[in-house]
């Protein structure tokens, strides 16, 4: 059995990764008003962010569609596959996995669904790490089981530069935003049962990084790890983070990636989301 693995785009998984590994990557769709765009294909990061910071209102975000997913499987039979695994971003946040399992009715091969009840590379990671283990000739239910100790292990922590953009997308009351920027205050967020959720919160952004970083690194005790960093429109910021997580935490593969539209239009440019799980043997 040749099983290949897809993604969507708000995993956040490197181009270097996608190629490397042959992992099919559908995009978001990001709304500019009556403009519409495929996350990627149609609208670069630069252009996004261009686009964000002029805009009138929020953008929004849509899922992949049924009919994204059904050309992938084709594509991917095609190519001589006869099994697809599908991590997509939380079931609870996004209907991505949904749009995923609508097109397998009529796929040309076997279509798993895995919810990585996580978004970003908290996701992007469950969905190398199927493609490794479907690279070195697993087959699906095989990679089904080992992905969910990974799931289970996963460590997710970010917080916002501003609170403006979740006011805006109505996350966080006018009100409580205004006063929380007036303190400098930035809540911290992070994954809990496939829920965004506010955990903490920190005073100014970098000890709000710092507590991310505690909290991730106290779920990963001092075994290896891998670690990545997507960010916002940040790229130094998040190199400079990546050396302060090196300092603190044992890791033993780092990546850094640009986030997607969904997160970063809540979280706003300049945001920095840090995801890792403990690398265990077997995995």
């Amino acid at each position: 059995m040749r099983v290949r693995v897809i993604t969507d785009s708000s995993t956040n998984v490197p181009d270097s990764y996608l190629a490397r590994l042959g992992i099919v990557e559908t995009p978001a769709i990001v709304n500019f008003g009556v403009e519409t765009f495929l996350n990627k294909v149609e609208l670069t990061p630069e252009e996004f962010y261009r686009r964000l910071a002029i805009a009138d209102k929020l953008p929004t975000t849509a899922q992949p569609s049924p009919r994204q997913f059904a050309d992938a499987y084709g594509r991917l039979a095609a190519e001589g596959a006869d099994a697809a695994i599908v991590v997509c971003v939380s079931g609870k946040m996004s209907g991505t996995l949904n749009s995923a399992l609508v097109a397998a009715e009529n796929a040309p091969l076997a279509v798993h669904g895995w919810d990585s009840q996580s978004a970003s590379l908290g996701a992007g990671w469950q969905a190398i790490a199927a493609a490794e283990m479907a690279r070195d000739g697993l087959d699906a239910p095989a990679i089904l089981e080992r992905l969910a100790p990974i799931r289970a292990r996963m460590q997710t922590a970010t917080a916002p530069t501003t609170l403006r953009f979740l006011v805006a997308s109505g996350r966080v009351a006018r009100l409580r935003g205004s006063i929380g920027d007036l303190l400098n205050v930035k809540p911290i967020l992070s994954m809990v049962d496939g829920i965004l959720a506010a955990v903490g919160q920190g005073r100014g952004y970098r000890r709000a990084l710092a507590t991310v970083l505690e909290r991730v690194a106290a779920g990963l005790g001092d075994r290896p790890a891998r670690v990545g960093i997507a960010h916002a429109n940040a790229p130094e910021a998040a190199e400079a983070f990546l050396a302060t997580v090196r300092a603190r935490v044992n890791v033993a593969e780092a990546v850094i990636t640009e986030i997607g539209p969904a997160l970063a239009t809540l979280g706003g440019p300049g945001i920095i989301a840090l995801s890792a799980y403990t690398v265990d043997i077997g995995d």
